[in-house]
């Protein structure tokens, strides 16, 4: 396995240390050796050069290969230690060192092999060829230095294998930081702009339900009051009868804006549509003098208060604005359940209009039926009135 990369500290460490080795290595042949023949002199200082400069052609920086050099190593160093070991007729060690590198570029690859033979087969070898100078207890020694520079170069290489996951974990844990940070910041201004969004939907929904509730209730105390100047003349009890019928109207449209303001369904929550509108209906005819005709077709089954305020509001808005804007005098209403869906119709006898000009009203309605995936449909003709067709989606389950 090659790895092109720059040392370590460490491995600069271990090549400072093997450089040494060799130096001692080289005196120690130049001081002992003096009785041998120069020729031998000679081979044994080239055997250590090369033994030393040969492993590095396969441990420097920038190539780093892990399978040749525990190779080279054992093609230089080993022979050479026998044979320095049969001169001196002494156990002699120039291996060590090299074993330091070794433990220090051994992984799951090569570990197999470079242990078991040079902690434990090199050692014997060598009991076996220098057996008259090297007992049992050089032996010995031998495998216990062997597993001693090997377990200390193993070590370099959990150090520095730990100090670059913990680099490593240090980096992905500044990327991660700066990662929430930024993501922190998005969330930040997403939650302003929801809080902005928030603030205007909640303005426009207060807009539409006081819009609708006391446009509404308005148009019947006004058409009320209109009557009631006519009568306070001419029939004075049924005048005041009008009043205290006002203002029951006044209070009612006053627990109208209340609950509107809270977002309640108008009073009579727990009552089904049709009772609902036929309700305000009924008052509407009562206070404004209009002839109203309420008819439910289709098996009524009950919906969600959403879509029951939905249809409440457009009603009001139909209402209001067929006797304010189009001065009608009859108006018909017809609640439609279908399987998947509730449809509200309503047709006045109103003036009508060639070009119908939608307002806040008619804007709020369709802005109410289009959150629950609805229609509205709004058409007048000049002297013909006007009609309002809303289908808004709803779900009839079956009956257990």
């Amino acid at each position: 396995m090659v790895q092109r990369r720059e040392w370590h500290s460490v491995e600069w460490s271990l090549f400072i240390v093997l450089t040494g080795s060799t130096l001692l290595s080289l005196l120690y042949v130049l001081l002992h050796m003096q009785e041998f023949e120069q020729i031998s002199v000679i081979f044994t200082v080239i055997a250590l050069l090369l033994s030393y400069a040969l492993p590095l052609l396969f441990w420097r920086p920038h190539y780093i290969n892990a399978t040749f050099y525990p190779i080279v190593v054992l093609v230089t160093d080993a022979p050479l230690q026998i044979y320095l070991s049969w001169m001196q007729q002494e156990a002699y060690s120039i291996i060590n060192c090299p074993l330091m590198v070794i433990g220090f570029l051994t992984d799951r690859k090569n570990a197999w092999w470079i242990a078991p033979f040079f902690l434990v087969a090199m050692p014997v070898s060598y009991y076996f060829i220098l057996h008259a100078g090297m007992g049992l207890g050089d032996l010995f020694s031998q495998i216990l230095n062997a597993f001693l520079f090997y377990a200390i170069g193993l070590s370099l290489q959990r150090v520095v294998t730990s100090n670059e996951e913990t680099k490593k974990l240090l980096a992905e844990n500044q990327r991660q930081y700066q990662l929430i940070h930024e993501q922190n910041n998005a969330l930040e201004q997403y939650a302003n702009q929801i809080e902005q969004l928030t603030l205007l939907e909640e303005r426009n929904r207060m807009a539409r339900e006081l819009h609708d509730t006391v446009g509404h209730t308005f148009t019947s105390v006004i058409m009320g009051m209109d009557a009631v100047s006519y009568l306070i003349e001419a029939s004075p009890y049924k005048a005041k009868e009008k009043l205290d019928v006002l203002r029951g109207v006044t209070r009612n449209g006053l627990e109208e804006v209340r609950r509107s303001i809270h977002q309640m369904v108008p009073g009579g929550a727990d009552m089904l549509l049709a009772q609902q509108l036929t309700r305000l209906a009924n008052e509407f005819a009562l206070h404004t003098g209009t002839k109203i005709d309420f008819s439910t077709t289709g098996e009524e089954f009950d919906i969600p208060k959403q879509t029951k305020l939905t249809l409440i509001r457009c009603l009001q808005e139909s209402l209001t604005n067929a006797k304010r804007h189009g001065r009608a005098t009859s108006i018909e209403i017809v609640l439609a359940y279908g399987d998947d869906e509730v449809g509200l119709r309503i047709e006045d006898d109103g003036i009508g209009a060639k070009q119908l000009k939608a307002g806040f009203g008619i804007n709020a309605m369709h802005e109410r039926i289009s959150a629950l995936q609805g229609t509205l449909q709004v058409s007048s003709t000049p002297g013909q009135g006007t009609i309002v067709s809303c289908q808004v989606p709803a779900k009839r389950y079956p009956s257990l």
